[in-house]
């Protein structure tokens, strides 16, 4: 007999365990809580995201402070202070005559410069003829024996290093020994022109010292002398060849224009720094030098250029020239401005070789600017960490400076470097 079964006898039996009446839903009465000793404490999130630390800002503001010093290292490292200054000046209108010498210790002096070209030129030749010349020259005569004049004759022989022995063309009187402010011994001396015992191309010998034969054995051997600055030249013997006038003096100016423009582009490359050269002072002077058989009945000429212009030293003809406009100038350091602006003529009777002369006699005409010189140096070591404040009390003993500003940097530092290097200046000329 089949079993039959009852709805009641397949329902699952709840084995879940059952919560008290008063948790049941729809009660009211609140859960029992643990004592509050044995709850845990909360902990501080420190700026938790996503239940992590956020430590971004303490990291920003480690980096501001880094930053902060690395920019006050680097102020300080690049520290330093620029004086703009304004130096005193006074223009000037020049129209003076000077006579200068070479080397003087007094009045306008000059040095003078000299550069050297050579060229040539192939013409038709019409023939040749022996020749015979001897070299011609100048020389300085020097006289360290007495404060006595000392009278040398017409013939006076001088002997070069190699034996070449020249001759003074007309007698002279060297002058005797002298003092300079400084009480330093000056020699007397004089210039004069040579030439060459013999003929020949061997004798014409570059710049040399030379002893008089006729003293040796005496006191004044050693004490008097001579000096040659330049060349000599025109020795020459044996066969040159005849051409046509027309045809050399054409030959000769083509080589003259091509070698004073060679040297003119020499001279502003090689001047010196230091010294004011005045482009009309620029002379030239010409040497023909022996010619060469070029066949065909053509002949090789060749030319020799010297270009000669004096230099003056930069303070010295400002000063000169202050001297000479400024009517309370007192000798302070000055420069020349607008040198441009000046010309030079040459007196009468200056030769184009101006290498022999003993002075020069030129006008200075134009308008230019006296600008007063400072001790950058001095003012940098008076300057030399300082306070700001003290700056117009250190250069009111400097009348050169008109006026003066002073930036430092950083901004915030009050006083001048402690390393002079760190001071610099910027010069203004006033109008």
């Amino acid at each position: 007999m089949s079993q039959k079964w009852n709805l009641g006898d397949i329902k699952p039996s709840d084995t879940r365990p059952r919560r008290p009446r008063s948790m049941r839903e729809g009660s009211m009465a609140t859960p029992k809580r643990e004592p509050a000793a044995h709850r845990p404490k909360p902990q501080p999130t420190y700026g938790r995201v996503g239940g992590r630390k956020n430590r971004t800002p303490l990291f920003m503001g480690g980096a501001a402070v880094l930053i902060i010093i690395i920019a006050v290292l680097v102020a300080g490292a690049l520290g330093g202070a620029t004086i703009h200054i304004t130096p005193k000046t006074q223009s000037v209108t020049l129209e003076t005559t000077v006579t200068a010498s070479p080397n003087t210790p007094t009045g306008l002096s000059y040095e003078l410069l000299t550069l050297e070209a050579e060229g040539e030129r192939q013409v038709s030749v019409s023939g040749s003829e022996e020749v015979s010349e001897q070299a011609t020259g100048t020389i300085t005569i020097y006289n360290e024996y007495s404060t006595n004049v000392q009278r040398l004759i017409k013939n006076t022989r001088f002997e070069s290093p190699e034996g070449y022995i020249y001759r003074i063309q007309e007698s002279v009187v060297v002058p005797g020994i002298t003092k300079d402010s400084a009480g330093n011994t000056v020699p007397g001396q004089i210039d004069a022109k040579v030439f060459a015992d013999a003929p020949g191309e061997a004798y014409n010998i570059g710049p040399s010292r030379f002893v008089i034969p006729g003293l040796e054995g005496s006191d004044q051997y050693d004490r008097m002398y001579a000096e040659s600055t330049q060349t000599f030249s025109g020795g020459f013997e044996g066969e040159q060849y005849l051409i046509d006038e027309a045809d050399l003096a054409a030959a000769q100016d083509a080589l003259h224009t091509e070698l004073e423009t060679a040297l003119r582009e020499r001279l502003a490359e090689e001047r010196p720094l230091g010294f004011t050269m005045l482009d009309e002072a620029v002379t030239f002077a010409y040497d023909s030098l022996p010619s060469a058989d070029a066949g065909e009945g053509k002949a090789t000429i060749r030319e020799r250029v010297r270009l000669n212009v004096p230099l003056f030293k930069d303070e010295n003809l400002a000063q000169f020239i202050a001297q000479n406009t400024v009517a309370d100038y007192t000798d302070e350091p000055v420069l020349l401005q607008n040198v441009d602006d000046i010309s030079f003529t040459y007196g009468e009777g200056i030769v184009s070789d101006i290498s022999s002369a003993s002075q020069l006699s030129f006008t200075l005409t134009g308008k230019g600017t006296l600008v007063w010189q400072f001790n950058e140096e001095a003012l940098r070591e008076d300057l030399q960490g300082i306070s700001r404040t003290l700056l117009l009390s250190v250069l009111s003993e400097y009348p050169a400076i008109l006026r003066a500003e002073a930036k430092i940097h950083p901004f915030w530092k009050k006083s001048f470097p402690e390393n002079t290097d760190d001071i610099t200046f910027e010069t203004t000329i006033s109008e």
